[in-house]
């Protein structure tokens, strides 16, 4: 009973004697907190930038077209008739010619033995090409109603009947031939160039015709470096060859039967049977 006694009474002073520190050591800790600084409070984060939008593309630029291609080129007249072989040079290239196909500018144009050709241009003006001849269509402008209009037919070979129109009569009609040029103004011809002719041997035949309505117009002639040779303006009137003798008139087809009587001009053939 004794050591019972004892024994609890040790354990209860051990109770009180380990409690002890711990009681004490409370005030030691609130005054420990109390003396450290209190922590500043973290600063505030700074605000994210704000990432500025992407801005708006411009509108593309259309990239500029690739290399253009010229216009094709337009046709200024068409074969309206053609009685055996004719032939058009294009860019170095001979193609036969067939009723209906386009001519454009540039084209040379050329007929065999025993064929004629006809073309009509856009103004109405008309070429009818004997056999063996050949014309190049030098240049070739052509608008309705128009102003400036002008036309170079140049006739290297063989006999071409022409009936003027719009150009000639708006504009500057030329024929050119190797050894003249000729102002047509508005009126109904022939010219003849022999094989051969040069710009020496002025041996190249003019005619001047009436009209269809019995209008006369006129052809000025001038040499190849532009001295006046003539102007015809009469009809049924031709102009010499350099010996200043009368041409004999062709016999080919009924237009050349008009040149039967001649009217003598300054330089020009004298009245002849």
């Amino acid at each position: 009973m004794r050591r019972t006694f004892l024994f609890a009474l040790l354990l209860g002073a051990g109770v009180t004697i380990g409690w002890q520190p711990t009681a004490n050591a409370a005030p030691d800790l609130t005054r420990l907190a109390q003396a450290q600084p209190a922590q500043a409070p973290a600063p505030a984060p700074s605000p994210t930038p704000a990432t500025p939008a992407p801005a708006t593309p411009a509108p593309a630029t259309p990239a500029p077209a690739a290399n253009a291609q010229p216009a094709a080129p337009e046709p200024i007249g068409n074969v309206a008739t053609l009685t055996g072989t004719a032939t058009v040079t294009r860019k170095n290239t001979a193609t036969p010619l067939q009723i209906r196909d386009d001519i454009f500018a540039n084209d040379e144009v050329a007929t065999s033995a025993t064929s004629s050709l006809g073309i009509t241009f856009n103004d109405g003006t008309t070429f009818n090409l004997r056999a063996n001849a050949r014309i190049t269509i030098d240049n070739y402008f052509y608008e309705d109603g128009g102003q400036q209009n002008s036309a170079l037919f140049n006739v290297t070979k063989g006999t071409a009947a022409f009936v003027a129109a719009a150009v000639a009569k708006t504009g500057d009609m030329k024929i050119s031939t190797p050894t003249a040029t000729l102002g047509i103004r508005g009126t109904t011809g022939l010219v003849e160039v022999p094989e051969g002719a040069t710009a020496t041997s002025r041996n190249v035949g003019i005619k001047l015709y009436p009209d269809a309505d019995g209008h006369v117009g006129r052809i000025e002639v001038n040499d190849r470096s532009g001295a006046s040779l003539g102007v015809l303006t009469r009809g049924r009137e031709r102009l010499c060859d350099s010996s200043g003798h009368r041409r004999r008139p062709l016999r080919s087809g009924a237009a050349d039967d008009l040149a039967a009587t001649d009217h003598a001009r300054p330089g020009l053939c004298a009245p002849g049977p």
